[in-house]
């Protein structure tokens, strides 16, 4: 009897289309959780600048309020436009405007020129009785809103 030794031909095509070893495989796996791990690193990262951005508008708001606010202190009221505020310095009896312009609240004294809060989308004052009522959206769509009491007795021109 003939022994007959069965050998196994090695197909071309098992050459062709070798697999992924499980390294491979692991490998990959390591790589597309960094990514996914990076991106919602990246999401929540927006989140918390975008809050803080918020909270340096509101900063940025008060600050504006109390500068007005000493502001206003030397002056005396004249009259509201719908971009601006007249008033009359006490000392000297200089015009002086605060006025919204080009993005900008500014002070506007003797050919001076001061802002006193920048990024501004539009802004508005408006008198209502004894009040003047500033309204004031930023370019990052934050609004805000304040009221001046006017103290003293005014004109209208």
């Amino acid at each position: 009897m003939e022994k007959r030794q069965l050998a196994l031909k090695r197909s071309s095509s098992y050459d062709k289309y070798l697999g992924f070893t499980l390294i491979e495989c692991l490998l990959a796996l390591l790589i597309l959780s960094s990514i996914c791990l990076l991106f919602s690193a990246c999401i929540k990262n927006v989140a918390v600048v975008t809050k803080q951005l918020k909270s340096e508008r509101e900063k940025e708001w008060h600050i504006f309020l109390i500068q007005l606010e000493n502001e206003l202190v030397n002056c005396y009221y004249e009259k509201t436009q719908t971009n601006k505020i007249v008033l009359k310095n006490k000392k000297n009896g200089n015009v002086v405007w605060i006025e919204y312009k080009l993005g900008k609240i500014v002070k506007v004294e003797n050919g001076g020129y001061q802002p006193l809060l920048t990024e501004v989308k539009t802004a508005t004052f408006n008198e209502e009785g004894k009040t003047i009522v500033i309204k004031v959206s930023f370019e990052n769509n934050l609004n805000q809103t304040a009221k001046w009491i006017i103290t003293q007795e005014h004109k209208h021109e």
